[in-house]
């Protein structure tokens, strides 16, 4: 599949797991710390974004255990995206709040290639 029919599908499959890992996490703060309500909404979105990938961006059941490629691929960009906030903040001196916007830049074209890559192989979609 190429390039030009999957990044605008990807684009928009990040926003709305975006937007409903936001959500979640709005509604588990009603009823637990902070803390837990970030880890619970990380996790749905790695298990949404996996649903997204593979049935609306790339349509392909992809790699041998795919699902959790996806998983090792969120918790990468959860440990780079850290990274590159800190470079930003205590490196280059850079706005705090911008730093978020910073690791975007950096992180979202990057995690397309892996997705990419994990679902290149393995049959279509049903």
């Amino acid at each position: 599949m190429s390039l030009f029919a999957t990044l605008p599908r990807y684009l928009v499959a990040g926003a709305v797991n975006t937007a409903i890992g936001y959500l979640l996490y709005l509604a588990l703060l009603q009823v637990t710390s902070y803390r837990m309500a970030y880890v619970m909404s990380f996790v749905a979105g790695i298990g949404l974004s996996y649903l997204l990938m593979r049935f609306a961006v790339f349509r392909k059941s992809g790699r041998r255990f795919s699902p959790l490629w996806v998983a090792a691929s969120h918790l990468t960009q959860l440990a780079l995206g850290l990274a590159v906030v800190e470079f930003w903040v205590s490196v280059l001196g850079g706005p705090p709040a911008l730093a978020a916007l910073a690791a975007v830049v950096v992180c979202v074209p990057l995690m397309f290639l892996v997705q990419r890559w994990i679902f290149s192989s393995g049959g279509s979609a049903p």
